[in-house]
Formats: C-alpha cells, structure tokens, sequence
C-alpha cells in the first residue's frame, strides 16, 4: 500500500515440513538400522514499513517472523559410538529448527556517486537456539548389540532456549567523483558493527552465541577510474565462542583476529584483464583459547598469499 510519503507491505507465509532421517549406529563393528521421523507447520507473518523523510532520505522499519532449518549433517539419524570412551558422535534427528521474532529500523540518507550512509538496528526473540555441545544420553535409543549406553557423552547439536540478539550498524558507501581530475575515481566503503545476545542451553547456563563478536569492523579505500580497479580492504573483529561447554571456564574461544588484502585489476581491452590479489598481508595468525586468553589450545596460520595472472573473456 502507498499513501504519500509512506509505503506499506503486510504478508503472510505458510510452510510445512515432513521429515524422516534414515541411518545406522556403528558399533563393535556391526551397523544398526535406525529410523526418526518428525513434522512441523510453521507461519511466517511480516510487516513492513517505509518512510520518504526527504527525497534522498528514507526511513524502514519491519517487524517479521523467521526460521532457520538445521542442516541435514545436524539432522542425520547415524551415530558413531566409541564403547571404550563411552562416548556417541553424530547427529540430532530430534533438532527443532530457530523460529525468531524479529524487529529491523533503518535510516539511510542517499549519497551522490551511488553513495549510501545508513545506521540500522535490528532485535531477534530466538526459540530452539542450534548450537553444537555434548550432552549425556538419557534412553535407550543408542543401545544396539544389547549394551546399555545411558550415560554415555553424546556430541552432537542441540536445541538452547530463551536466545536474543540485537545490533547496532554504521555504513558508509560512497565514490567521490566530486574530487578533481583523477581523484574522482577514489571512494570508500566501511562499515562499524556493535553485537550483543544470549541463550540458555538445556542445563539452564546462559551462553554467548557461538561465531559471534560483539565489535566487527570493516573498511576499503578503492579507485575505479581509466581502466583501473584498486582495493585495499581491512577486516576486524573481536573474540568469538567457539563451542560452549557446561562451565565459562571449559569454553574455548578464537581471538581478536584482523586483516588486510589488496585487488588490483587493469582492464587492458574490454576482454582482457590483468590481476593482482594479496590476501593477509599482516600475516594473522589464529589463536584458539579455552577460558583465558594464558590457556592457548590451538595456534594456526596460513601466512601471506599472491596470486597474479590474466583474464581473457571470449
């Protein structure tokens, strides 16, 4: 619906899902046929609203209902068991897919040269949060062979509850083809990113999202002029979870990481291209920690890269 200045849009979505996840367990040497089925019927409600404050001015707002389904390696119904270490590898047929409510508000103010400067935040009531963990068998569903497997540590994927995300963008595109002569083909394209959110695994500990960072941020000087495309490009974030655990002190994080490429490109006819890219310049290296920063469990790195050549299109 337009009215003036405002544009609204009203939707709703009805999806439905039958699922049989077929597999075996491996035990001893000997593979048990085992059979899940499970179905749901979801509806997916959205309301969005747009405001013209200015002709180069816009506000959005939107208030939406999603899912996230689990993938199929989550959902896989075949398990590993180790009788020695009493412990079961594999999938969760039981796994319930993310359903969230969600609200989005933007300002975005449209710049000369195809520019955009935009703040935007965004808020999400997360149900059966999905998250990878290890938790303790509680039926009989993995005794194959005749022996007992209560108890034993299952890794797999579970379901958390009671999830909330919120975040808080600022972004900047913009060519400054208002600067003399070749200057024009400068430009920048950045953007500030401040998160925040929260879930409780099945044992009731509140947890951090996993590969989540609370600050990312993002910046690239280019130039696009005279046949030349040049990009220096710098990434930033903070510390993530890397896999919750029962207690703060067993869970293992990645580090701050940052890094800086380069892509160089000459268009020398409109078919033939010479590039150039130069990825990690500051030669990062990853550092995997479990509880503090003084325990490192993991340290890697994959050091600079080159890779030059042409481009030919027919």
């Amino acid at each position: 619906m337009d009215s003036g200045p405002w544009e609204i849009l009203a939707g709703l979505r009805v999806e439905r899902v039958d699922l049989t996840s077929a597999g075996v367990i491996a035990a001893g040497g000997v593979l048990t046929p085992l059979e899940v089925e499970n179905d749901y019927t979801d509806l997916f409600p959205s309301l969005h609203v747009n405001y013209e404050i200015t002709r180069d001015i816009k506000a959005r707002a939107a208030l939406i209902r999603g899912v996230a389904r689990p993938s199929f390696g989550e959902i896989r119904t075949s398990v590993a068991v180790d009788d020695v270490s009493e412990t079961v590898t594999g999938g969760n047929p039981d796994l319930e897919p993310e359903r969230a409510w969600g609200l989005d508000a933007a300002l975005e103010w449209y710049l000369p040269g195809a520019g955009l400067a935009s703040v935007s935040a965004f808020y999400r009531k997360v149900d059966d949060v999905i998250f990878d963990a290890t938790t303790v068998i509680t039926d009989d569903r993995y005794d194959a062979g005749g022996v007992d497997r209560t108890g034993y540590d299952y890794a797999t994927t579970l379901n958390g509850s009671d999830g909330e995300l919120s975040g808080v963008e600022f972004a900047y595109l913009q060519q400054w083809d208002f600067l003399p002569g070749p200057l024009a083909g400068l430009g920048f394209q950045g953007n500030l990113t401040f998160l925040d959110g929260e879930f409780k695994t099945p044992g009731g500990t509140t947890s951090a999202y996993p590969g989540m960072s609370d600050t990312l941020v993002n910046a690239s000087l280019f130039y696009e002029r005279y046949g030349v495309s040049a990009r220096i490009s710098y990434q930033w974030r903070d510390a993530w979870l890397d896999e919750p655990s029962v207690g703060a002190t067993d869970e293992t994080y990645w580090d701050a990481t940052e890094q800086l490429d380069l892509s160089l490109r000459y268009q020398v006819r409109p078919e033939l291209t010479l590039f150039f890219d130069a990825n990690n310049l500051t030669d990062e290296i990853g550092r995997r920690y479990q509880g503090a920063t003084n325990r490192p469990i993991e340290v890697e790195g994959t050091g600079r890269r080159y890779l030059a050549g042409v481009r030919f299109n027919f």
